[in-house]
């Protein structure tokens, strides 16, 4: 029998209403994951992120929720939050507040829904910093980016004073000395800077952490850094302030160095972007390694990464999968054409396609790349009274810096205040 319009028109009907139903049940099954972030923060990065692992894995979408300017409102924000009953799956934070998130009951171990601790090591992950991040529980984090301490110089100057090596140098004693002769040449010349004022006393943990001491013992117990690493790390603070012609904070010597009126600068990798693209044309750059001058010497890292808070097994491993894929070369590349972080998977940066198409980014990141192996991650008092302790901190050694203080007594006070703060 021959179709009628009317035939046409109600199987038509009928075609669309079981696509819709279909398209109803597709999305009703796709799994959306919540994930907060700082607001603002490398958002074009989230988002290339998100939609790249989705195009892959078209059952999962990943829904990012800007929570806190930065990461420490992000953490009091994930605080209130988790009183509350109301976390997300998912948060990407600075790794130094995993075990905090962890103690609380919020960060997940991953260990069981990544088939074991090794999963990380397969992965390209280093032990250092698996090691910032585990606990007797478990894993509680997936690092995801990081950025280590260097050392800029502005190599005319470097030149002016005598210096004709193609390379940076590679010890204290060398840097130092550099410095204070290229503060001779000129009163409006800065000699050089150490950023002491970095947050979480990150720039004092490094000094320590490569002459081989530590800022806490293994069981976050008691202080460790009251040793003679610690003294040592106070020294190359005093020393700079023999290069250092003006008392300036760490603003004003950044300005300094992007003008072409500083010759060393100590800060993070992070800002090697922006300093590269000030002296362009200004004057010649090159980034060198921080000295490790221990055997057993490390470098602390200040990462970020991705915590899991889902308690629900299926959320659990979608949530894994995007970690995964994070941590894998597709999002590292994506991290390095997005930030001025560096990768932290080993094995990617291992490879001569990844390295290459890596480098050609962050050309000035090849010299400090064969540090990552040894470096961990910073640590946080755990205390209410952590920023008061690291405040304090930096203000003892802005007095080293400036020679009001020498380094065995300010060692003194640092570890007597640190001690009266984190017991009460």
């Amino acid at each position: 029998m021959p179709l009628t319009r009317r035939d046409i028109l109600l199987a038509g009907t009928a075609a669309m209403g079981l696509g819709a139903l279909r398209s109803s049940r597709a999305a009703a099954s796709k799994l959306t994951l919540k994930i907060s972030t700082p607001i603002g923060t490398y958002q074009k990065m989230l988002g290339e992120l998100a939609t790249r692992f989705t195009a892959a894995n078209p059952e999962i979408a990943i829904e990012f929720i800007a929570k806190g300017e930065n990461w420490d409102p992000l953490l009091q924000t994930t605080l209130r939050d988790g009183l509350i009953n109301d976390l997300p799956d998912g948060t990407w934070q600075s790794l130094t507040y995993a075990p905090l998130l962890a103690r609380r009951g919020y960060a997940q171990p991953l260990d069981p829904v990544a088939g074991g601790s090794a999963a990380f090591t397969e992965l390209g992950l280093s032990s250092a910093l698996m090691e910032a991040v585990s606990a007797a529980g478990g894993v509680h984090a997936m690092p995801f980016g990081t950025t280590v301490p260097v050392i800029y110089y502005n190599m005319d100057l470097l030149n002016r004073v005598g210096y004709a090596s193609l390379t940076p140098p590679s010890t204290w004693e060398e840097i130092i000395a550099l410095g204070v002769k290229v503060a001779a040449l000129d009163r409006t010349i800065n000699g050089g800077f150490v950023e002491y004022d970095a947050s979480n006393a990150w720039m004092f943990q490094n000094l320590i952490a490569t002459f081989g001491g530590r800022m806490m013992k293994s069981d976050l117990s008691e202080i460790a850094f009251d040793t003679e690493e610690g003294v040592k790390a106070l020294d190359v603070v005093w020393r700079f302030g023999e290069a250092s012609t003006v008392n300036m904070t760490r603003e004003q010597a950044r300005q300094a160095f992007n003008a072409g009126t500083c010759g060393i600068l100590v800060r993070s990798a992070s800002g090697i972007t922006s300093v590269a693209k000030a002296a362009n044309g200004r004057f010649d750059l090159k980034v060198g390694k921080l000295p490790v001058s221990a055997a057993g010497g490390r470098l602390v890292g200040a990462a970020h990464g991705f915590m899991m808070f889902t308690k629900d097994w299926e959320r659990q491993k979608g949530l894994w999968a995007f970690l995964r894929f994070a941590a894998g070369p597709e999002g590292q590349m994506i991290l390095a054409r997005q930030t001025g972080y560096m990768p932290v998977n080993l094995i990617a940066l291992k490879d001569p396609t990844f390295l290459n198409q890596y480098l050609a980014i962050n050309p000035y990141h090849r010299a400090i790349l064969e540090q990552l192996v040894i470096t961990t991650d910073q640590i946080s008092f755990s205390s209410d009274n952590a920023v008061k302790i690291t405040d304090m901190m930096t203000e003892v050694m802005r007095q080293v810096l400036v020679h009001r203080t020498q380094p065995k007594a300010a060692l003194v006070t640092m570890a007597e205040q640190t001690r009266k703060l984190l017991n009460a």
